[in-house]
């Protein structure tokens, strides 16, 4: 029998996934119009008002990508794709909305991302890599809506009423449960916190919990019959705490606030402050390993110190991360908070701080998004909520759990879709000439990459996928190690 011209498997896949973006959005109430030619746009969608069933004249271009085999990173929870350069040109170069739609058609699975809001800035279009969430970026009816919204022209003026369902927000806001009945203050001996420290250091203890503030000497802890008393040029005075807390005058609250922060500063001996960055970070581990710490409601916990690989030799630790935390403590209808705002410190050997930290901060503060901060606020909120072991006093200052608020309006989660490219802050937008560096250029300096960094944001934390911390990974294979030494710029001061 003569040879004869046969169909390739990956045109009856690629016509199955054309086939079944077609029905995905009939089951929308919208209408697939695939291309006879295909350049880039493997059809168009006309996109159909769900009340009256007219013909809206919004059209949404299409790129369908169709695979029997598994994506790229491809697992229960996402995967990746890496766009060709001249396909993310074209996409982008025209004025209608061009979505992905990513889909096995055997098993009847499809996911979408519009364009420009996977590329919205350069950085993100020098990779060219578009992240699929399988749980969020699922193509199916409900993604009717979002369609509607993506295709919708800005100056219509299109108002969509939030669903009349009830929503539970979480804060970084900790209100305080628990703190000391008396504050003592007196006449200070000394005008500045290293000079008292060293007065305390020469009678042979260090205490903790105390400031100084416009001439007085101020603690928690009684001025009579502690160590404490070497700070003092005369007898102390007690206060209710209930007088400064709920005093009106501001110079009260300010100096309150400020004792409180002390106060719980030094509350964890596994903490201590970074007198330049104005935050406290966890202390390295004696033997330089992983520590992890958080666990609780809405956290399996995360590791908050561990070493990473150097980029260019994997025998070698490039740096040490150590989670860090600010803090501002304010009054809010006469119930005091603390205010969380986690961050990031970076050494060298656990002690001295990285030569190019503020490189690392960058570049992890450039890959920074919401369910990493809300993560991490998770992970501080129930540290510092956790009860004193045996080894340990109990803590001054008692914490309750995040405060909440209910509204009486919500958007169902089913509606998002991706968000538009315009829709980061203009004051986000870094026109300095360091801001316009690529990502990857800005942390080679550091011997690093993204996936180093990345790991940080997503330790097994609120549903983030877990991966292995490179560090600890370095650890266990017996990482060479530099020499342990202190910094001045890292320890606890004033």
């Amino acid at each position: 029998m003569a040879d004869r011209k046969t169909v390739t498997r990956q045109t009856f896949i690629g016509e199955k996934g054309i086939a079944l973006i077609e029905q995905r959005c009939l089951e929308m109430g919208h209408l697939f119009h695939p291309r006879r030619v295909d350049h880039g746009i493997d059809g168009h969608i006309d996109l159909v008002d769900p009340d009256s069933r007219a013909v809206l004249n919004l059209t949404l271009l299409v790129q369908s990508k169709a695979q029997d085999r598994r994506f790229s990173g491809e697992t229960d929870d996402g995967f990746h794709y890496v766009c060709d350069q001249r396909d993310l040109d074209h996409w982008l170069s025209g004025n209608s909305p061009v979505i992905l739609v990513f889909s096995h058609p055997e098993s009847h699975e499809a996911w979408w991302a519009e364009v420009k809001a996977a590329f919205p800035d350069a950085v993100s279009r020098a990779s060219r890599v578009v992240h699929i969430d399988k749980h969020t970026q699922r193509f199916d009816r409900d993604t009717a809506q979002a369609l509607l919204r993506l295709a919708m022209p800005r100056t219509t003026g299109l108002y969509l009423r939030p669903a009349p369902i009830t929503e539970v927000l979480t804060t970084n806001l900790l209100p305080i449960v628990e703190m000391p009945p008396t504050v003592y203050l007196a006449p200070a001996a000394f005008t500045d916190h290293r000079a008292a420290g060293a007065a305390l250091d020469a009678h042979g203890r260090r205490e903790s919990g105390w400031i100084l503030r416009e001439g007085l000497v101020l603690s928690f802890r009684s001025l009579r019959d502690s160590p404490l008393r070497v700070l003092c040029d005369g007898d102390p005075e007690r206060h209710e705490t209930r007088e400064w807390a709920d005093s009106d005058d501001l110079d009260t609250q300010y100096r309150f606030a400020d004792l409180l922060s002390r106060t719980v500063q030094d509350s964890y001996p596994e903490m201590r402050w970074h007198k330049d960055r104005k935050h406290m970070h966890f202390r390295a581990t004696s033997h330089l390993g992983p520590r992890k710490a958080g666990r609780g409601p809405g956290s399996r916990g995360r590791t908050v110190f561990g070493p990473h690989t150097s980029k260019s030799d994997p025998q070698r630790v490039g740096f040490y991360h150590h989670a860090a935390l600010r803090t501002r403590f304010r009054r809010l209808d006469g119930v005091w908070y603390c205010q969380l705002e986690p961050d990031y410190c970076f050494t060298t050997d656990g002690y001295a701080e990285h030569p190019f930290a503020d490189r690392l901060l960058a570049g992890i503060k450039r890959l920074d998004r919401h369910p990493a901060v809300r993560g991490w606020t998770r992970v501080w909120a129930n540290y510092l909520r956790q009860d004193a072991d045996l080894f340990t006093e109990p803590r001054a200052v008692q914490f309750g759990e995040l405060a909440t608020m209910t509204v009486d309006r919500g958007i169902d989660d089913r509606w998002w879709g991706p968000a538009p490219s315009g829709a980061a802050p203009e004051d986000d937008q870094d026109s300095s000439a360091a801001g316009q560096e690529s990502l990857d250029t800005v942390l080679a300096v550091a011997d690093t990459d993204t996936q180093g960094l990345l790991s940080l944001l997503q330790d097994g934390g609120d549903g983030a996928p877990r991966r292995r911390n490179p560090g600890s990974k370095a650890r266990s294979a017996g990482l060479r190690t530099p020499r342990q030494g202190r910094a001045g710029s890292a320890r606890r001061g004033r």
